[in-house]
């Protein structure tokens, strides 16, 4: 584990006890849930029994029936183990953001880096269903920013039928950037071809971006650059700067990572996986979780760190 001091920190102020003392909560959920679980079941069973029995000719709807009766029965008892773990999840990030001068928010609103971010072309626009979840808010080691998780998703139609898609899934995370600039610099993955594609709908958003010429060979293969000055672009990406970029990148599995430098702040988007679930029903599970979410949130400040300098 990466951050083995801050576990120990944080389980030893009082977490560990705190989550022992969830034990009996844990057990009702557990208790609630298979009792749910063999009432409803049995129910269904006996709904489509006496369906195909009716209606022989027809077995299948008894089986329509049982499993319409059985989904809303897992559903319904699964209600108090959902409600467990995130209440336990909520008070191990609380706990976590503390310990690091973060404030952690289960729900909240995306704020101005998203924005941002919507309108610099780094995230869909206009998503039919937007889901943001995990806000921590606070200094991020020595910038002050915010990090959350959004699930955008889009209606695409398939025949009759609509059904939602995903179009990004992943952390939006923006702080506040050392050294003085004023113009608009984007960093993407290079699509080759469809670069030119991507600049001409910037312009229609109507940025001035146009592509910079970086030194770094390796950094240049792997991402496109655009800017509204020229030599800040290349100020701001420096040969150094580029080699920890593609270092983070890397860290994070090369998911996609693009950003921002605008109105003074980095804006810095990464599709992953859901993240920061720290809770869960099972005890035995929480030493593994709360780990995993504190190598999750460390690499991200260590990333604001990496893409950071000091001021000139």
């Amino acid at each position: 584990m990466r951050h083995q001091a801050l576990f120990d920190h944080v389980m030893t102020s009082g977490l560990r006890d705190w989550l022992d003392s969830q034990a009996t909560v844990r057990d009702e959920a557990k208790r609630q849930n298979l009792q749910t679980l063999k009432i409803g079941m049995g129910i269904a069973a006996a709904v489509a029994i006496a369906v195909m029995a009716f209606m022989p000719t027809e077995p299948q709807n008894g089986l329509v029936a049982g499993a319409l009766i059985g989904g809303i029965t897992w559903w319904i008892a699964n209600l108090p183990v959902q409600a467990i773990s995130q209440q336990i999840k909520v008070r191990a990030n609380e706990e976590l953001g503390a310990a690091l001068g973060l404030t952690y928010h289960p729900n909240g609103t995306p704020g101005s880096d998203f924005d941002l971010a919507t309108r610099l072309g780094l995230l869909p626009t206009d998503p039919d269903h937007a889901d943001c979840s995990d806000f921590w808010v606070g200094k991020f080691g020595s910038s002050e920013g915010t990090l959350h998780e959004a699930h955008l998703q889009k209606y695409e139609q398939e025949g009759k039928r609509r059904r939602l898609v995903t179009v990004f899934r992943g952390v939006v995370m923006g702080y506040q950037f050392a050294r003085p600039f004023s113009s608009t610099t984007l960093v993407r993955q290079d699509k080759g071809l469809l670069n030119g594609l991507i600049n001409f709908g910037s312009r229609m958003t109507g940025l001035e971006l146009e592509p910079v010429k970086m030194v770094h060979p390796d950094f240049e293969r792997r991402f496109e650059v655009v800017s509204s000055d020229q030599v800040e672009g290349r100020y701001l990406l420096h040969p150094a700067f580029c080699e920890r970029l593609m270092e983070m990148e890397a860290a994070f599995k090369g998911h996609n990572m693009r950003l921002a430098f605008a109105q003074g702040r980095v804006v810095v988007v990464i599709e992953t996986v859901d993240m920061f679930e720290s809770g869960g029903i099972e005890a035995a599970g929480d030493d593994a979780r709360f780990a995993t979410t504190i190598d999750q949130l460390g690499s991200l400040i260590d990333l604001t760190q990496a893409l950071n300098e000091r001021p000139r």
